[in-house]
Formats: structure tokens, sequence, C-alpha cells
């Protein structure tokens, strides 16, 4: 597209608009500003076009001017949405875990609740939870990363990016955009609730024999006082004004329409006038869980276990989450496993090596005789069957014992004398089977 071309393809939108003058401080502001992404394209493939600095401002400004981009902002500098991040007290490039860290954090010091009397504190603890809910979802914060707070929310609350910025006739071709408005119904769905992932640790033999134990961890609790449902006591439900019960709302770009779940009620066809006064509509609230969950017998390290409906509570009474408890089974100082054999080191003298006898070996339920045959060598491998671990609806395996030879480090001078006695016997034995053979 040639200069002249986009000066009229822009330029056209604003035929109308008089006193170019009066809005030259918000043309400075509006190009300068980091949040507003669209006039940011324009401004590039103005500059890209040819045109100067001035140019730019001026084409930024009657364009935004025309569409409402301009709406947030004054001659006197801008009011935007908060940015989720500042909310959080972190960086763009925080990690799942201190998203979710800072808001349990930042959720109990500013939880009306904690700070009775203060009027501000639903509003703080609600703009807590608004950022969370975007940053701990990865498309949700990938969007949000993309467009910035301000049109997250216009787009949040099912408005459209403004006039002017289809992809066809008159409008700016955003290529950046083109698989966005596609996954649009996807990312803007009521959120699910939270399945949540905890590591727990367990003793060898405790992962051997089963056991039960009581684990905490952070989540999202139903409300008592509504019982999950987000409404005041005697409440009732109305039919949702936005989307007029259907759950859905309809919005076009272009020659194109879409159809994305209602932002007022989370797709449920209907509001509730009344909060409740605990949960403030949410039907939950961060809170410490503790849970009571039964190992089985043989459980293996970095195994998950699955407990459907102990994860973080659903939303407006919406099905709970899973938790998922994975694994770290500590090591044993004697016994190690594989599969569901258990092997163990057993030392022998160098004696009950030569002539046989018997050694006393542990095993899962206690100790057990085990019978060494007389010639048995160093590194050898005896089994006793059936004595492995035995996991759920599985056959127990086997106990394999290694066999180490105990050599002596000092001798006796009767015990000198007797191996010397052997030794010369040994020499004595082999000489008549060397002659043979040469």
């Amino acid at each position: 597209m040639g200069r002249a071309a986009l000066l009229h393809k822009y330029y056209c939108y604003s035929h109308n608009l008089r006193h170019l003058g009066r809005h030259r401080i918000l043309a400075n502001v509006i190009c300068g500003d980091e949040q507003n992404w669209r006039l940011r394209q324009i401004w590039s493939s103005a500059r890209s076009h040819g045109f100067t600095a001035n140019q730019g401002k001026k084409l930024c400004m009657r364009v935004g001017t025309y569409t409402g981009l301009y709406r947030e902002f004054h001659a006197t500098g801008t009011s935007h949405s908060r940015d989720y991040y500042e909310v959080l007290g972190l960086s763009r490039d925080a990690s799942s875990s201190e998203i979710k860290k800072a808001y349990y954090a930042l959720a109990k010091i500013h939880h009306p609740d904690m700070n009775k009397g203060d009027s501000d504190a639903e509003k703080r603890f609600q703009e807590i939870q608004k950022a969370y809910e975007v940053l701990k979802d990865d498309e949700k914060r990938a969007l949000y990363d993309q467009v910035g707070p301000s049109a997250y929310e216009q787009m949040g609350s099912g408005g459209d990016a403004g006039p002017g910025f289809d992809d066809g006739g008159f409008g700016f071709p955003f290529s950046d955009l083109s698989g966005m408005w596609s996954e649009f119904k996807e990312n803007f769905e009521f959120d699910p609730a939270e399945n949540i992932e905890i590591p727990v640790e367990l003793s060898f033999m405790e992962s051997v024999k089963g056991c039960t134990k009581k684990v905490e961890y952070n989540t999202n609790v139903r409300c008592n006082l509504c019982k999950g449902t987000g409404a005041a006591p005697g409440a009732k439900a109305q039919v949702c004004k936005s989307c007029r019960g259907r759950g859905s709302t309809c919005f076009s770009k272009g020659f194109v329409s879409f159809e994305t779940t209602c932002s007022a009620c989370g797709g449920e066809g209907r509001v509730i006038k009344e909060n409740c006064k605990s949960c403030y509509g949410v039907g939950t609230f961060p809170k410490l869980k503790e849970v009571e969950i039964d190992f089985p017998p043989g459980v293996k390290n970095g195994e998950t276990l699955r407990l459907a409906g102990e994860g973080g509570a659903g939303p407006r009474g919406h099905p709970p989450g899973d938790l998922f408890v994975k694994l770290k089974v500590l090591p044993d100082p004697i016994f190690r496993r594989q599969g569901s054999d258990v092997h163990v080191d057993s030392s022998i003298s160098f004696t009950q090596a030569i002539l046989g006898g018997t050694v006393q070996v542990p095993t899962l339920t206690g100790h057990a005789v085990l019978k060494i045959l007389p010639g048995t060598q160093p590194g050898q491998k005896l089994c006793l069957k059936g004595k492995g671990i035995k996991a759920h609806h599985k056959p127990p395996g086997n106990q394999v014992v290694n066999i180490r030879v105990e050599m002596p480090k000092t001798l006796t001078r009767r015990q000198r004398l007797i191996i010397e006695e052997l030794a010369k016997e040994e020499v004595e034995s082999e000489t008549p089977a060397a002659a043979a053979t040469g």
C-alpha cells in the first residue's frame, strides 16, 4: 500500500474532526503509551511508509479519536486499567508458582474479613482475584501480554475491539491477531475449578505397606454462608440482561460474527442481584485445606494419585477440581526396589562360602533364615520367592539377596598355618593335572 493510500485510509475516518491543535498534548500521551497496542501498530505502519514523527502523531490522533481508542485518556494524563502484574507485585516473567504464591499471600492480607472497617478492602480483594484468574491461565495470560489490560478487559466485557479495525474494507490489517478471534470464545469461558498438584514424601516402608497421612495445601474452598452459589441468603437469580438468558453474546468484526460466553453471567444465563457478603459473589475463597489420604500398598516413587473433587472449589456452585498427589519415596538404607522385587545385601564369611551354612537376612515382614550352599560365590544372587512387594491386585514379587563374601583382614597363627596347608594341597593337586595336560 502506498503512502497516499494509507493516508486516505485513515483520514477518511476523521474527515469531520476539527480543531486538531487542542489535541496535540493528547497525541503525545497516546503515542508514548505502551499500553495502547493498536495505536502503536498504526504508528509503526505510518513510520515505515515514510511519515514524519509529527505526521504519525496526527494520524494516530485522528484514527484514535474516530474509533474511540482515546476514550480512556485525557489531555493532562492517562487513566487506564491497572496492570495485573502490578496488582500481584510480580514481574512479567513470573512463574506459575510465583503467581499462585503471591495471590494467596495478598488474598489473606486483603480479605475483607481481615480488614473490617476498611471500605476499600473489598475493592482490593476483587482486583487481586481478577488479576489471578487471568495470570494463572496460560492462554489468557498470553493474550493479556499481547493486548494489555485495557484491551483485554474491553474484550472480556463482550465489546468489540473498536470500529475501524476490521480485517477488510477500511480496517487496519492486524496480522498479529489472526488467531486471536478464533480462540476468543475458549479464552473467555467461565473459569473451571482449579486442579491442584502437591508433592508428598513417603518412607520406603510406608510406600510398601501403605499408610494414611494428612496433607495441607492452599486452594479455593466453598463459601459456607452461600453454599457456593455466590448469592446472599434468600436472594433469587434473575435472567441476565446482557445475553437475555442465552448464556452467550454475539459481536461482529468486519463481515464475520462471533459468539462468546456471556461475561456478565459466565454462561449461566442468569445473574444474582445480591451477592454473598462473605465471598462477594464468587462462591469460593482461598483457604488452607486439610485432607486425609489413604495411600495403598505398593505405590512407587514418581507415581501420581488422583483424588476426585478434592481440588479447588468450583465458582458459583460449579463442580470442584481434582487433587493430584505426586509421590516421592525416600531411599531406604537396607532395601532397594526394582519393580515388584526388593533387593538386599547379605555378607557371609569366606568359610561359609566354602563350607556352606545359614545366614539371617532382613525382609519386609521381619527376618528370614537363608541357606548358603557350599561353594557360594561373591556376587551370587539368592532368591526368596514371594517376599517382595505386593501391589494392589498384583501377586507379590521376590526378594533378591546379593551375597558378599567378607575376607578376614588379620589371621591368628593357627589360622595362617591351616590356610597355608590348604594352599599347599591346592598346588599339589594342580601339579598332576598340569603334567597330564602337558
